[in-house]
């Protein structure tokens, strides 16, 4: 059995448009992977990319934050059996700005409430059917506090961690595994613009999307079947245990 495959999988990854959820579409594409792609718009372009290679490919558009859109979304296409939590928002700004507060629950919302609607809204079918994965999308920010991220984000990602284990104890029992992977800076369209210091990266340099992407397609594959509840560094050394 080949431990990296994901032929004969359905997955659905939010956040799909953003550059490391697209990657993450393009490796599982790779693996044999049947795909949802979801961003609050539909990712028509990358849908039609992966279809013209051969694969299995349609896209949705919803807003994450809404708990009855996304619980509609599965009534819709059905119980995928891998998801990837990764939509996310991360605003570049500082608590004493004018209208922090409001930012403040946007950012909540996009980075751990709707990770909780897609969660609420799949784990019962995947119990049920007894088989399943989820990973979500955190940060090292969530982690260490990030190189350069504000609170709002920072409290969002712990908070996607902590979530990664609660979710891994009510499932595990039913065979759904819960897993995490949290980037350090990536080179992304959310960090263009932005300045890292590179010293405090061990290997020298920021992500790029695809050494995101990687383990995520390995925890949603036969090779992390016991695994659950852990979340990957993938920070290229700022952050070790």
């Amino acid at each position: 059995m080949n431990p990296f495959t994901l032929s004969g999988k359905t997955i659905l990854i939010t956040g799909a448009a953003g550059g490391i959820g697209s990657e993450t579409a393009r490796i599982c594409a790779e693996l044999g992977a049947s795909l949802i792609l979801a961003d609050r718009n539909s990712p028509h372009e990358l849908v039609q990319t992966l279809s013209d290679n051969g694969t299995t490919c349609c896209g949705i558009g919803f807003d994450v934050t809404d708990r009855h859109a996304t619980e509609q979304v599965l009534v819709d296409l059905g119980i995928p059996d891998g998801i990837v939590i990764n939509a996310g928002y991360c605003p570049w700004d500082d608590w004493s700005d004018e209208n922090w507060d409001n930012v403040f629950d946007t950012v909540i919302d996009v980075n751990l409430k709707s990770a909780i609607h897609l969660a609420r809204a799949a784990l019962p079918g995947m119990m049920q059917r007894g088989s399943g994965k989820i990973v979500l999308v955190s940060s090292v920010a969530g982690r260490n506090g990030g190189l350069r991220a504000s609170p709002h984000y920072v409290a969002a990602k712990g908070g996607v961690n902590a979530l990664v284990k609660w979710l891994a104890h009510k499932a595990a029992a039913r065979g759904v595994t819960v897993n995490g992977v949290c980037p350090g800076a990536t080179q992304t369209p959310m960090t263009t613009g932005q300045q890292f210091n590179l010293d405090a990266i061990a290997v020298g340099r920021m992500a790029q999307a695809q050494d995101i992407a990687k383990p995520i397609a390995f925890l949603l594959g036969s090779g992390s079947d016991y695994m659950t509840g852990a979340t990957l560094d993938v920070n290229g050394g700022v952050y070790m245990v």
